[in-house]
């Protein structure tokens, strides 16, 4: 009998199954990965921002302010005539939901912030008058060039976790490793 060419059934199973556990550990992998992407997305986005928001204060020289809630943030323009606190229209600085499984958490000049829904109104006391949300931002941007000191967390329940923070001097860095007092 002369040599015979090509490959035996048993080869070509056992490059089937290599290449089938390969694909289901890319397949598995893939949620993650976008999860990472959405998430680091999501930190560059709050970060430039806060930058456009810091922009505007100063180009217009206006104080403009971040409200913060666990899935929401909202910039918002202090108007003089009114004094009162206002939505800003600025395209860059519309609110902002994030995306299912991101969370925040806020602490400002090493105090950890309450953060109650945005549009939510203050619980009644028992025996005390009804009061309203209050009316100022949690993060404040200085026509000045000042911020509020803070260091605002973005992270999930899978351990994901990065911030963004100001020294209170117009800068704002992205940090991907918790400090030592993190949670």
């Amino acid at each position: 009998m002369g040599s015979k060419t090509g490959f035996t059934l048993i080869e070509i199973l056992v490059v089937l199954f290599i290449v089938s556990m390969l694909t289901g550990l890319v397949i598995a992998n893939v949620p993650a990965f976008v999860t990472t992407a959405d998430f680091e997305e999501e930190t560059q986005r709050l970060k430039f921002t806060l930058e456009q928001g810091l922009e505007k204060a100063q180009i217009d020289a206006v104080e403009v302010g971040l409200k913060v809630d666990e899935t929401n943030y909202s910039y918002w323009v202090f108007d003089e005539a009114t004094q009162d606190w206002l939505p800003a229209v600025d395209r860059f600085l519309g609110a902002h939901r994030l995306p299912n499984g991101l969370l925040l958490r806020l602490t400002t000049e090493g105090e950890p912030m309450e953060l109650k829904p945005i549009d939510a109104k203050w619980q009644q006391e028992a025996n005390s008058e009804p009061q309203s949300e209050p009316k100022g931002p949690k993060i404040l941007l200085l026509s000045s060039g000042e911020t509020t000191v803070f260091e605002l967390e973005l992270f999930t329940e899978e351990n994901f976790w990065m911030s963004v923070t100001s020294d209170g001097f117009g800068s704002f860095e992205i940090n991907r490793e918790r400090s030592s007092r993190g949670k």
